[in-house]
C-alpha cells in the first residue's frame, strides 16, 4: 500500500467534482511516472464512499482496455477531514478522447473505417469484460476515454461505477441514483432526470451503459455533437434523429459499423442488447470476455487448521497456523507458530463433497458446534426499497432481486435471522419505526425500541433478541445500554442486563455458550476505535470488562466460533479507518491470539456469516456503503 509521502507532485492534470484533483506524479524511489487522484472526503463515511473507485479498479485489472491500477492511500488532514489517493497508470493528457475529437471536428478530420473499427471493438470488449466481472461504468463520455497508438480505447474513471444484481429471470437491474453526463444518458435516464425529475429510476443499468457508448462512437463517425439524440419530447425526437443520422453515415462507412450503432442507440431498452450481447454479435457465439479470477471470491489454499483426521492431536493452536511477521506487541499474541503442517493437503488424495462434509459433521459433534445450514441468505438495501437474495449453496456470484418494500428502509440498520418460522428481524437504523419482520416475502412492522439506535449488535438468545449498544443519532452518542426483545410477545424492554462498561456501536457480539454472550471492539466518540472485551453472564445478566484485548482495535468486523474454545475475529477497520483482511483466533483456554491466514480482501463484515456444512465461512463484505449487494467471499479454516 501506499503512502502520501512515496510520491513527487509533478504538476496539476486538472480537477473535478468530490473536491478531486489529478497530479502527474513520480515515484521517489523508482522514478516511475503516475497519475494520482486526489479527493477530499468530510467525513468518513464520504470516505469509504469514495474508496469504492479504488476497490472497482482494483476488480477490473488485467484488461488492455480498463486503465491499469496500482493503489491507494488516505489520511487525516489538519481540517478534520480526509484525503483519498488513486494511483494509476499515466496517460497523456493529449490522447483524451475529448481533446482528440474537438482537435479533429474543427479541421472535420473523419476517421478511417479500419481505426473506428479498433475503436467500436476495443471499446465494446473492455465494457463486456466489465459486465463479466459484474461492474457497470455509468459515466460513459469522450473525457473518459483515453485513445492509445493503436487506435484502440482505454476506459478510465470508475468513480460513478456500480456493482449489480440479478432480477428474477437474471436481468441486471437496479433501483439506482441516476448518474452519468446528461447528454450521454440513456432515453429512459434522460427522461427520469430531465423530465420527471426523479434521482432514481428502475432499468437495466449495462443496456443504459450500451446506450451511452453508441451515442460516443456515432459522435466519433459524425464528427457531431449527440445533443437531443436521446430525448423525445414534443420539440425533438432522437429516435428519428438517430435513424436519419445512420442512414447519412451509411454513405461513408460499411454495415459492419452501422448495424452495431444501431443497436446500441435502439431507443427501447427491451430490444438493446448487453455488452455481452453486443460482443456476440459481432465476434461470434463462441465470444467470452477475458476473465481474470475477482481476487474476493477464491479458496484459500494455505494456513488452515488441520484438524480434520480426528487423530491423537485436536488442539487447533498447537502448530497449524500460518506465520506471521506483523503481529503486534501485544502480549496475548502467539507468535511462535509451526508450519509443518501448512501445505501437507497437498500430498493427500483429495476427497469428495461428500466425504469432507461426513468429516465437518464429525467435527461439529465433537466441539458441539452448530453451523448455519441457510441455503439462501438476504439483503435489503440501506435507505431504499430493494430486496434481493443469494443461494450460497450454488456456484455464483449474482444476487437475484425479489421484490420491493412499498415505503424505504431506514440506513444502518442490522438484521438477524430468526429460524424459518419467524424468518428475518430487522432492527434499528436512522428511523424512529425500527422494527421489521420479514418472513415469506412480507414485511411487517413490530414494535419500536425504546432507544433509536443504530450500529449496534445482536443476538439470539432463548427466543429473545438483545440489541446491545449502538450510536443514538439524537445525541449523538454510543449506547451502553441493552434491550430485549421478546420475539413471542413482540415488546421490547429495558433494564434486564446490565449496562455495558464501555459504550460503544459497531461492535461485535458472539453467543459463545448458554452462559456466555461476548463484546468484541467497536467505536466510542472519547476512546476512538477499541480493541476491549466485555462478557454478558446470561445467567446473572452482569457484564464484565475483561483483562485480554484484541491483537488490534477493530470495529464492524465478524467473529465465527470454531470450536468449544476457540473463536475467529476476521476483517473489519481499524484505527485510521483502515480496512483490514486480518484473521486472528482466540483461544480461550490459553488466552492467547494467533494469526491465520488473511482473507481473500479487507473489508467490512457485518452481514451474516455463514459457516456451511463442509466447513467453509462464507463471508460477505459492505459494498457501495449498503446500498448495493455485499460480496462474497470464501474461507477455509480446515485443512480437509
Amino acid at each position: 500500500m501506499f503512502r502520501r509521502g512515496d510520491f513527487k507532485k509533478l504538476g496539476m492534470l486538472g480537477s473535478g467534482k468530490k473536491n478531486t484533483k489529478i497530479f502527474k506524479v513520480e515515484h521517489i524511489q523508482t522514478k516511475k511516472i503516475y497519475v494520482l487522484k486526489e479527493v477530499e472526503a468530510r467525513s468518513l463515511e464520504k470516505l469509504n464512499e469514495y474508496k469504492e473507485e479504488a476497490v472497482q479498479l482494483a476488480k477490473a485489472q488485467n484488461h488492455p482496455n480498463i486503465l491499469q491500477f496500482y493503489g491507494y492511500y488516505f489520511y487525516e488532514t489538519t481540517h478534520s477531514t480526509f484525503k483519498l489517493g488513486i494511483v494509476c497508470e499515466f496517460l497523456n493528457d493529449e490522447s483524451n478522447l475529448e481533446k482528440v475529437f474537438r482537435k479533429r471536428e474543427i479541421r472535420t478530420l473523419f476517421w478511417k473505417e479500419d481505426e473506428l473499427l479498433k475503436m467500436i471493438y476495443s471499446m465494446i470488449d473492455g465494457l463486456a469484460f466489465l459486465q463479466s466481472i459484474g461492474i457497470c461504468h455509468r459515466d460513459i463520455k469522450p473525457a473518459n476515454l483515453f485513445l492509445l497508438d493503436t487506435n484502440e480505447i482505454k476506459i478510465i474513471d470508475f468513480g460513478e461505477s456500480k456493482e449489480y444484481l440479478l432480477d428474477e429471470e437474471n436481468n441486471p437491474s437496479t433501483m439506482a441514483t441516476i448518474r452519468g453526463t446528461p447528454q450521454y444518458l440513456s432515453p429512459i435516464l434522460w427522461n427520469a432526470h430531465v423530465v420527471i425529475q426523479t434521482k432514481q429510476v428502475e432499468h437495466n443499468i449495462y443496456k443504459s451503459d450500451v446506450f451511452s457508448a453508441g451515442l460516443v462512437l456515432y459522435q466519433l463517425c459524425s464528427m457531431k455533437d449527440v445533443t437531443g439524440f436521446n430525448q423525445k419530447t414534443l420539440y425533438i425526437d432522437g429516435e428519428k434523429l438517430i435513424k436519419e443520422g445512420l442512414a447519412q453515415l451509411g454513405k461513408m462507412y460499411s454495415q459492419r459499423v452501422i448495424e452495431v450503432l444501431r443497436k446500441m442507440l435502439l431507443f427501447d431498452e427491451e430490444k438493446r442488447p448487453n455488452f455481452i450481447e453486443l460482443s456476440k454479435i459481432i465476434f461470434g457465439e463462441n465470444y467470452h470476455p477475458k476473465i481474470e479470477k475477482n481476487n474476493y471470491d477464491f479458496y484459500i489454499s494455505g494456513g488452515k487448521i488441520n484438524d480434520l483426521n480426528m487423530n491423537k492431536n485436536n488442539n487447533l493452536t498447537q502448530g497449524n497456523f500460518l506465520n506471521s511477521n506483523n503481529n503486534t506487541n501485544n502480549p496475548n499474541i502467539n507468535s511462535n507458530n509451526n508450519l509443518n503442517n501448512v501445505g501437507n493437503s497437498n500430498k493427500k488424495k483429495e476427497k469428495s463433497p461428500e466425504e469432507k462434509a461426513d468429516l465437518f459433521r464429525q467435527y461439529c459433534e465433537k466441539y458441539n458446534l452448530k453451523f448455519n445450514s441457510n441455503k439462501i441468505t438476504y439483503w435489503f438495501e440501506f435507505g431504499g426499497n430493494m430486496i434481493a437474495k443469494f443461494y450460497i449453496d450454488k456456484d455464483e456470484s449474482k444476487w437475484k432481486l425479489i421484490g420491493k418494500y412499498k415505503s424505504e428502509f431506514p440506513s444502518h440498520f442490522q438484521v438477524l435471522f430468526v429460524d424459518d418460522d419467524v424468518g428475518h428481524i430487522l432492527i434499528g437504523g436512522t428511523d424512529s419505526n425500527n422494527t421489521f419482520q420479514y418472513r415469506d416475502g412480507q414485511i411487517t412492522k413490530k414494535s419500536s425500541l425504546n432507544i433509536d439506535r443504530s450500529f449496534m449488535s445482536l443476538v439470539l438468545f432463548n427466543n429473545t433478541i438483545l440489541a446491545i449498544g449502538g450510536y443514538e443519532y439524537n445525541e449523538k452518542n454510543q449506547i451502553s445500554s441493552i434491550e430485549v426483545y421478546d420475539i413471542e410477545t413482540d415488546k421490547w424492554l429495558l433494564n434486564i442486563y446490565e449496562d455495558l462498561k464501555v459504550a460503544r456501536s459497531q461492535a461485535n457480539a458472539l453467543l459463545f455458550n448458554s452462559k456466555t454472550i461476548f463484546i468484541f471492539g467497536g467505536y466510542n466518540k472519547s476512546l476512538g476505535t477499541l480493541n476491549s472485551i466485555e462478557r454478558i453472564n446470561t445467567s446473572n445478566k452482569v457484564t464484565e470488562l475483561l483483562d485480554i484485548k484484541l491483537p488490534i482495535p477493530l470495529r464492524r468486523f465478524a467473529t465465527v466460533k470454531i470450536s468449544d474454545s476457540k473463536v475467529l475475529i476476521m476483517g473489519g477497520i481499524t484505527r485510521l479507518c483502515k480496512e483490514t483482511d486480518n484473521v486472528h483466533c482466540w483461544d480461550l483456554e490459553s488466552n492467547l491470539f494467533s494469526k491465520m491466514v488473511n482473507l481473500p480482501r479487507v473489508g467490512i463484515i457485518e452481514h451474516e456469516v455463514i459457516l456451511d456444512e463442509t466447513g467453509q465461512i462464507q463471508v460477505f463484505y459492505e459494498n457501495n456503503y449498503g446500498t448495493s449487494p455485499p460480496v462474497r467471499a470464501m474461507y477455509n479454516f480446515l485443512e480437509l
